[in-house]
């Protein structure tokens, strides 16, 4: 049988924790005993990397279930193409559940269901220790077949798949390895994602992906893909997509024409927003914008919101808020002399796309081309004026942007707190 990684009991112990199920006194050897929202089944037949076939051990009901956690590449069909890396995460996954396997089945609601199908934390029975102990999602996860996917009445245990996915990432391997479905096209390309998660009452189009050439060579970026962590709104770049170093690419998720206003802007085309506003620590809510070459194969993406294990933000200790006026007199006159000023004390330009200025009054994000060179500045003002690419205007009339004791956060797109003032 497919050896799973070394996942300690302590982990089974956690999740039913997480999930909040009823777990037997400490004296007893076995952890799952005295679940009650459980079901016990015997594994019919692998359908994909993340879903399988079950018979229920007590009914004989026939289900097909969907692995939590994760979202593994569909494998060809009859009616579609199928997707790199397809193939190979249902043979890993049909390795580790072989026909007869018995398998418990958790979930934090019985009623979650994805496209129909039940959807559950799925751990096989392990020999080694006599317990319903192996996490498939995490095994799948751990060795970069799937990426995260995380359901909000579902996110207990988000937080460790993600750290297992951060993982195969860093090692590139699975679906993270560049060369998985032929040779790297345009190796020397240097590529940064940022997400923008417009609030929910603003347009569609404001929520978008950016993809700027950070390297110093040209990129074509034509027929490459870009999608989210589901399997809905994939866009292909279109022709002429070529990016010399410095220029960049907005792709919003709404309908728009390509091109306009400014030359820089591609739409999606799509009807409804992809990215959902993001969880904590261990409840971890969030998604990802993945950019694929003409080959399926991942090669840049850009995951949200930032765990305990990321590394720092480049504008951590770099952009600062150097200033940040409350205003003087009442009403019109005070909002109109209100403005927060940024600075990059850095000694290299720095672009600020995608991220946004936070305060009790405030959710301002950053627009698209805001880069700061060494020693640059930019403004928001709360009042009225004329936007300019280093500073930019609320034009609000009676409401502040700043109260009297108030604190301004800059924050990145992936929910990092780079810069605060606070007074």
């Amino acid at each position: 049988m497919f050896s799973f990684p070394a996942i300690r009991p302590l982990l089974a112990s956690v999740l039913a924790v997480a999930l909040g199920l009823s777990l037997a006194p400490a004296a007893s050897a076995n952890p799952w005993e005295g679940v009650r929202t459980w079901e016990t089944a015997r594994v019919e037949r692998v359908v994909d990397g993340d879903t399988i076939i079950v018979r229920d051990a007590v009914t004989d009901a026939r289900s097909r279930i969907r692995v939590l956690g994760i979202n593994s590449p569909e494998k060809p069909t009859k009616k579609r193409a199928g997707w790199c890396g397809g193939w190979q995460a249902m043979d890993v996954l049909t390795e580790m559940l072989p026909e007869g396997t018995m398998v418990r089945l958790l979930s934090a609601d019985q009623a979650s269901k994805g496209k129909g199908r039940p959807q559950r934390v799925i751990l096989a029975y392990n020999e080694s220790t006599g317990d319903y102990d192996l996490d498939v999602a995490w095994a799948m996860a751990e060795r970069g077949w799937g990426h995260w996917f995380t359901r909000r009445q579902e996110a207990n245990m988000s937080s460790l798949y993600r750290a297992a996915i951060e993982g195969a990432q860093s090692r590139r391997v699975g679906i993270w390895d560049p060369n998985l479905c032929g040779e790297v096209e345009q190796p020397g390309a240097a590529l940064d994602l940022r997400i923008s998660r417009a609030p929910g009452s603003s347009k569609l189009n404001e929520e978008w992906v950016e993809i700027r050439n950070t390297g110093p060579i040209t990129v074509d970026l034509s027929g490459w893909t870009l999608r989210d962590a589901g399997n809905q709104a994939w866009y292909t770049l279109p022709p002429g997509s070529v990016l010399v170093p410095g220029d960049y690419r907005v792709v919003h998720t709404g309908k728009g024409k390509d091109g306009s206003p400014t030359g820089h802007e591609l739409y999606r085309g799509h009807t409804k927003r992809l990215y959902p506003e993001p969880g904590r620590e261990p409840n971890l809510i969030g998604d990802g914008a993945y950019l694929l070459d003409r080959f399926g194969n991942y090669r840049f993406w850009r995951e949200y919101p930032c765990t305990e294990r990321c590394e720092p933000d480049v504008a951590t200790n770099a952009i600062v808020i150097s200033e940040a006026a409350i205003g003087r007199g009442k009403g019109k006159k005070r909002v109109s002399t209100q403005y927060v000023k940024l600075l990059n004390q850095a000694p290299s330009t720095i672009c600020l796309d995608g991220y946004q200025l936070r305060g009790q009054a405030l959710n301002y994000t950053i627009p698209t081309g805001t880069c700061l060179v060494p020693g640059g500045t930019w403004m928001l003002h709360g009042g009225k004026g004329a936007d300019s690419v280093d500073r930019r205007y609320l034009n609000r009339k009676k409401k502040p942007m700043m109260y009297l004791s108030d604190s301004i956060e800059l924050v990145s797109d992936r929910e990092q707190v780079v810069a605060q003032r606070l007074w």
